[in-house]
C-alpha cells in the first residue's frame, strides 16, 4: 500500500461543460421526486 501512495499522481484536467448541458442537468435535476412508500424509496421523474 505503501508503493500505490507514495508515486506522483498524474495531473487531472478540467472538464468544461456547455451552459445547455448545465441547463439539462439542471432541470432534469429538479424534475426527480422521492417518494417513500413503507420499506421502500421510489424516485419518480415529473415530465
Amino acid at each position: 500500500m505503501e508503493n500505490i501512495y507514495s508515486e506522483e499522481q498524474k495531473a487531472v484536467t478540467s472538464v468544461r461543460a456547455s451552459q445547455k448541458t448545465i441547463d439539462f442537468l439542471l432541470s432534469y435535476s429538479k424534475s426527480i421526486h422521492v417518494v417513500d412508500c413503507k420499506k421502500h424509496a421510489f424516485e419518480v421523474t415529473l415530465n
